[in-house]
């Protein structure tokens, strides 16, 4: 345990993080600490105490009254006080002309948790810079994580093989029999039986989530809820967006992306020897897929998850993609370089083999997702994304490209217009967001592009126009 990392990172914050909690400790030992001690045992990759810091003082070295009693206190609650019993570390290290203790709480096993206070019977996560209760559908999560999680072999018995868009099975059932000799000698029933998209006469959640017409009729809540927060001046962060997805899997995902490109503003750059616009996107676009893909199939499909959607929230400065259930099997230093572990298999393996309406796999292979991703913002010249587990969430985000202000294209607007209408229909001040344009120099090259035929404009709801592309 770094000290000088640690209670920098604190002072930086000027507060507890969800990795770190300080706890004064002058007049004797704390309490409540064997709520920490669950909480972080229950947190993916645990996290550190530090006994002798002041937070009402800046978090200033305070000391502890005593380090040896300190440290022999703590590790006899985290012996006796938790169920199971923890193996934890301490350490006592002069800072700053005070003894402070370092305590660093490992995770626990997975089949062990959720892990108590003996006390009080009560489990803990952390979150953010506090100890929280788990709720009852929270330990649910944890009991079903202790084994292999099979919630997307299930039937549902509601759903019959009507319920399955038959365009998709058909192509997916070609898309079988091609890698499979053996497959390619059964017939339709049998293939959607052996592959796991049908079970007991039913389809399973699989199968309605890959290659359902609408499996949201019988789950309401595995779709996409998505919010736009164009500012956060003010009070409080006021929502000018929303959407919701729903449908299969191919189809959330192919309408989030666009939404995310079309909600998000675009640099429009222009190349000086040719003149070519270009626009380039927020958030690069095989990022935001992937990310949206691990969401919808990776999620926690339990019972306790099955009334939490996935969810994009796109904010000034970031998107953040967050789906119920933590990871499975893995740790996030590790994502994108050891083999997947997967929550939902039946599932990840079935959407192998679904497209979008573009023809694109909604998984490529497996295990390739983080590695696109990544190799999408290096190639960006973008940051890595931020990736935080908390056991039962999982949240991806990714930092925004800074703003390009003001266009010039050419010395002429009309063409960044132009290129913002490229993309589909926008209103004059979607295409003010999108070119970083004047108001003035929008409404003069719709002006211009209208009484020359590039543009056309109709009434979107008796006040606001929106322009497309003309004929012109």
């Amino acid at each position: 345990m770094n000290v000088d990392e640690l209670v920098r990172d604190l002072r930086h914050r000027r507060d507890d993080s969800a990795r770190v909690e300080a706890k004064s400790a002058t007049g004797g030992f704390p309490d409540n600490v064997a709520t920490t001690l669950s909480a972080f045992a229950n947190t993916p990759g645990g996290g550190d105490i530090v006994f002798g810091l002041a937070e009402s003082r800046g978090f200033a070295a305070v000391g502890v009254y005593d380090a040896g009693l300190c440290q022999k206190a703590v590790t006899n609650l985290a012996r006796h006080g938790v169920v199971p019993a923890l193996a934890i570390t301490t350490e006592a290290v002069d800072w700053e002309g005070a003894t402070l203790v370092l305590v660093h709480v490992p995770e626990a096993e997975r089949t062990l948790k959720p892990v108590r206070v003996r006390k009080s019977g009560l489990a803990y996560l952390r979150q953010y810079d506090g100890d929280y209760p788990i709720s009852e559908q929270e330990e649910q999560a944890f009991i079903a994580n202790r084994g292999q999680p099979v919630n997307d072999e299930q039937p549902v018995p509601r759903a019959t093989p009507d319920d399955l868009e038959m365009t998709a099975v058909t192509q997916y059932l070609a898309e079988r029999r091609l890698v499979s000799p053996r497959l390619a000698r059964m017939t339709d029933d049998e293939v959607l039986l052996r592959t796991g998209v049908i079970a007991d006469g039913h389809p399973t959640l699989a199968g309605l989530l890959a290659l359902g017409t609408y499996p949201q009729q019988f789950f309401a809540n595995l779709g996409i809820q998505a919010s736009f927060v164009p500012s956060q001046a003010g009070p409080g962060l006021r929502v000018a967006d929303s959407a919701s997805f729903t449908g299969p899997i191919p189809v959330m995902l192919e309408e989030a992306v666009s939404w995310v490109y079309t909600t998000t503003g675009r640099a429009i750059t222009a190349d000086q020897a040719t003149g070519a616009v270009t626009n380039q996107p927020t958030y690069p676009l095989v990022a935001v897929r992937e990310l949206v893909a691990n969401a919808l199939i990776h999620r926690d499909l339990g019972p306790w998850a099955l009334n939490q959607p996935v969810t994009l929230r796109i904010t000034p400065t970031e998107l953040m993609i967050a789906n119920p259930g933590g990871l499975f099997g893995l740790r996030v230093e590790s994502l994108g370089l050891t083999p997947s572990h997967l929550r939902n298999g039946r599932l990840a393996e079935m959407c192998q083999y679904v497209t979008t309406r573009d023809q694109a796999r909604v998984v490529e292979r497996l295990g390739s997702g983080i590695p696109a991703v990544r190799e999408s913002l290096r190639t960006a010249g973008r940051p890595d994304p931020r990736f935080l587990d908390q056991g039962v969430r999982f949240v991806a985000t990714l930092k925004a490209a800074p703003s390009p202000g003001p266009v010039k294209v050419l010395g002429d607007p009309q063409a960044a217009v132009l290129s913002a209408l490229a993309d589909g229909p926008r209103t004059a001040r979607e295409i003010r967001v999108g070119t970083g344009l004047t108001a003035r120099q929008v409404a003069y090259a719709l002006k211009q592009l209208v009484n020359h035929g590039n543009a056309a404009s109709y009434p979107l709801d008796g006040r606001t126009n929106t322009y497309s592309l003309g004929r012109g």
